[in-house]
């Protein structure tokens, strides 16, 4: 009889472990499950970040004819940089730096997390809209750039120029606007 209570015992503790081994290793899948949902949910909101600002930048960017200057006013806590081959306040780039939470960085870089570069250039017409030919060839200007969202997260490079290759480049898109004839 007493074999009989020692046999029901390991029987029930043997039992017992499998349970807590299957319990563990659900356990085990669910936290991966929810790590991977945190992750895809943070990927999800610097994209919808990412376009939002690429959005405000090439609005602007049409707005102000691709003025480099003049698109400057509208984002006071961005860095230009002029290029020196174009007109003077016309060509360049705007970047922008943001912190973890997307809000746009003064003075400081030391806790930069994202960056956004626009880039301005001025060029004819016909080179930049040399697909469309519709209308004949187009004279005059055209101002053409990009915008590029970096992730600037484990890494203490500032980019300075657009490079869509770089390792750390989520979302770039190209605008362009006819500026006119040359007065």
């Amino acid at each position: 009889m007493d074999n009989m209570k020692s046999s029901r015992l390991s029987l029930f503790l043997m039992e017992l472990i499998i349970a807590i081994f299957f319990f563990s290793l659900s356990a085990g899948v669910c936290v991966r499950l929810f790590v991977s949902a945190h992750t895809l949910s943070e990927r999800t909101e610097n994209l919808e970040n990412a376009v939002m600002w690429t959005q405000n930048l090439s609005e602007a960017f049409v707005a102000k004819k691709g003025d480099l200057k003049a698109i400057a006013k509208l984002f006071p806590d961005g860095f230009v940089s002029e290029t020196s081959t174009g007109e003077s306040g016309k060509e360049g780039n705007i970047i922008l730096i943001f912190d973890d939470r997307w809000e746009l960085m003064e003075n400081t870089l030391s806790d930069a997390s994202y960056e956004v570069i626009m880039s301005t250039a001025l060029k004819d017409a016909s080179e930049v809209y040399n697909d469309v030919n519709t209308y004949g060839e187009l004279r005059g200007k055209a101002a053409a750039g990009g915008i590029a969202v970096y992730d600037l997260r484990g890494t203490s490079d500032i980019l300075t120029n657009i490079n869509e290759n770089a390792d750390n480049a989520f979302h770039f898109i190209t605008v362009d606007v006819y500026v006119g004839e040359e007065d």
